[in-house]
């Protein structure tokens, strides 16, 4: 996902950002062909389909220069790994945090980022991997202190248990490291494994200050304040960047940087929802805006001195129950059998030359060759559901089904004013009001979604993940395995993501995840796969090296970025 900064914790995306992004007419122009297909991408997609930077070389671009970008919520947590960090926030400062040993191409392909590693070796020593790391003396955090193998130890430290005192989404690879160790001098560490856990380059896509060991600072300490002075990158907050008021996040060239000199000056990220921002990119106020539905591409297209930049769209979309409100298992699963989930995908992409086939999986992408199918109600419909609350022991009395004098009810959250996530949430109220479940609609502003996720404060909303790799391990780790009492899940199934960890055949394991992923919605039911789209972003003329960058993400080489001369 990240160009030196691959997070090891799901991105969580909602409101008007789950739903936007849906697609335009294939016959707009853009640096593609305009020839694209107007079908989601599956198996066998040409990878040049699937991405679209409008690539330059950097000796084309002018020097200088502002980029003007919104995002939906910034803050009030600006800490990337704890639990109150989302991919808006993630996204304003990824050109500020590079601190990682990995980078990843479009295709999701990582080598080491020479800024921060020379060198990453893996051995076996009793069954299990050992890790020899050589990091780039060179590396430094903007305070100066030196990225060695105190950092490493620190982010390991912090990272390795959910149950430790540190409020972190996932524990990922961190939790099978036994020991980082200095080897040698302070920029040769040796990583040794208490288990076996692959893929093993997945370790230290993220560094953390050794200062972060102060739980306080972790915890609470980013509370608005990005803290630049823990981070390492091409760009920098400016003096006053961080403007609580009104949402703006002002970065500039960052002079400590080591590595290649950005072409832009200062980018600015302000916060605004879908209206606002295509309001804003009309009247120049902003240099990039999506097209979220057929409304808004026609409003876009007319905007003079544009482009548009076109690919896959990493999200597993739809539709996220929280089990410590939706505590009963029978009703989350009977609303994922009475979804009829074509209809909702029909409203979603309504007046747009754009269909697909219905998602059934939450940590792989269609086109991806691991992708598998393991939706566990195939065709749904209210009598499926209906079913299910009955074998449950409920029975109708009026419209809804009851059990022990609980009515089958819960809220279902909308962020946003985006019409078409307001029509989807209709969907849902009529289609399971069928079914004999009664869904009350919760309207919140976009800017809520941040601290409404952290608080766990919804019952069930449009929402979804962006996915940052085509290996399935880590997804499948974060989304099944319990690794807080709160989550939902089984003790077979956590033992089944432990075993899958073991495999270090890629394949072989990713077809395990499969098998849990599969296991999981069954039994459990808690993340619902409605839909991913294509991406599209409508720019500015002259805009280069920034687009729809696939895995990529948000860490795209923010130093390349610039504007044609």
């Amino acid at each position: 996902m990240e160009k030196n900064f691959i997070l090891n914790r799901r991105t969580v995306l909602g409101g008007a950002a789950a739903l936007g992004a849906v697609g335009v007419l294939a016959a707009c122009g853009s640096s593609k062909d305009s020839k694209a297909s107007t079908q989601g991408a599956t198996a066998g997609t040409d990878a040049k389909e699937l991405y679209d930077m409008a690539e330059a070389a950097v000796s084309d671009l002018k020097q200088g220069g502002t980029l003007r970008l919104s995002v939906t919520s910034l803050g009030p947590d600006f800490n990337l790994l704890g639990t109150g960090g989302t991919s808006y926030t993630q996204a304003a400062l990824s050109p500020v945090y590079y601190n990682g040993i990995w980078q990843a191409d479009p295709k999701g392909k990582r080598t080491l980022a020479s800024e921060f590693a020379k060198s990453f070796d893996v051995t076996q020593e009793n069954g299990v991997p050992v890790v020899s790391i050589e990091l780039n003396p060179q590396a430094k955090f903007n305070d100066g202190t030196p990225i060695d193998y105190k950092a490493l130890q620190a982010t390991w430290n912090i990272l390795k248990s959910t149950d430790g005192d540190y409020k972190i989404e996932t524990s990922g690879i961190y939790g099978s490291v036994a020991s980082v160790e200095r080897d040698g001098d302070d920029f040769k560490v040796k990583v040794t494994f208490a288990e076996a856990y692959y893929p093993v380059n997945v370790l230290f896509a993220e560094i953390l200050h050794p200062a972060l060991l102060d739980k306080e600072l972790f915890n609470n300490g980013f509370v608005d304040n990005p803290h630049p002075e823990y981070a390492a990158g091409p760009f920098t907050i400016a003096e006053g960047g961080w403007n609580s008021s009104e949402k703006t996040l002002t970065l500039t060239r960052n002079e400590k940087w080591w590595g290649q000199k950005p072409v832009l000056e200062r980018i600015v990220f302000r916060q605004m929802d879908s209206a606002a921002e295509r309001a804003a990119f009309k009247n120049d106020e902003i240099d990039v805006a999506p097209a979220t539905a057929a409304a808004s591409y026609k409003e876009l297209k007319e905007v003079s001195n544009t482009e548009m930049r076109r690919g896959v769209r990493l999200f597993s979309g739809g539709m996220i129950m929280n089990p410590a409100r939706m505590k009963d298992v029978a009703l989350r699963r009977a609303v994922m059998a009475g979804l009829n989930r074509e209809a909702i995908s029909k409203v979603r992409f309504q007046g747009l030359d754009y269909e697909e086939k219905q998602p059934g999986s939450m940590i792989h992408m269609p086109f991806s060759e691991y992708y598998q199918d393991v939706y566990p109600t195939p065709n749904n419909d209210a009598s499926a559901a209906s079913k299910i609350l009955e074998e449950a022991g409920y029975t109708k009395k009026g419209d809804f089904y009851e059990k022990d004098g609980q009515q089958a009810t819960f809220k279902y959250s909308v962020f946003g004013e985006d019409p078409t996530s307001k029509a989807v949430a209709q969907t849902v109220v009529q289609q399971l009001k069928a079914a004999g479940i009664n869904v009350e609609l919760d309207a919140r502003a976009a800017s809520e979604f941040g601290k409404a996720m952290q608080a766990k404060d919804y019952d069930a909303t449009a929402s979804g993940y962006g996915l940052t790799d085509p290996d399935a391990t880590q997804a499948t780790q974060q989304f099944y395995e319990r690794e807080k009492p709160e989550d939902a899940g089984t003790d077979e199934i956590d033992k089944l993501v432990e075993k899958m960890k073991l495999i270090s055949d890629d394949k072989a394991r990713n077809q395990a995840c499969n098998e849990i992923e599969k296991k999981h919605m069954a039994e459990v039911a808690v993340l619902v796969p409605l839909f991913n789209g294509p991406e599209y972003k409508f720019v500015k003329k002259g805009l280069r090296n920034y687009g729809v960058s696939l895995y990529q993400g948000t860490g795209i080489p923010w130093e390349k970025v610039g504007w044609a001369e």
